[in-house]
């Protein structure tokens, strides 16, 4: 009963918390998110980094996902600095639409500045219940 107990107690006092078993460096990421059809900015895009690390987790799930992300501007700017691995996917999405990118390679400063991605695909309908 006490094992119980106290598991249930780390459980919920770790829960939001994540330890990661990797180290990759600090690496910053600014640009721009603008609309194919016009080429217009677009505020209020979610731009997410997924760089696969490798997090410390009791629980027997996946646990890999979004290492860090931003919100872009009135001008479709965003900028980011996070602990991100080499190979870095990034999935860009408003209300209407959405794109999956990879960063290209970082160089030896760690910073990619001025990166410009396009937007085209709408979002699929979301299922009426």
């Amino acid at each position: 009963m006490i094992r119980v107990l106290w598991l249930a107690t780390l459980t919920i006092g770790l829960s939001g918390c994540v330890t990661y078993l990797d180290n990759p460096p600090r690496r910053y990421i600014s640009g721009r998110v603008l609309r194919v059809s016009d080429g217009t900015p677009i505020a209020g895009a979610r731009v997410s980094f997924m760089s696969g690390r490798k997090p410390f987790s009791l629980l027997p799930v996946d646990t890999f996902g979004i290492d860090a992300s931003a919100i872009t501007d009135a001008s479709g700017s965003f900028s980011v600095s996070a602990q991100l691995n080499d190979r870095v996917r990034v999935i860009v999405q408003d209300n209407q639409l959405i794109g999956d990118f990879q960063l290209p390679p970082f160089p030896p400063s760690n910073r990619i500045e001025g990166i410009l991605w396009k937007l085209s695909r709408h979002k699929p309908p979301m299922p009426q219940r």
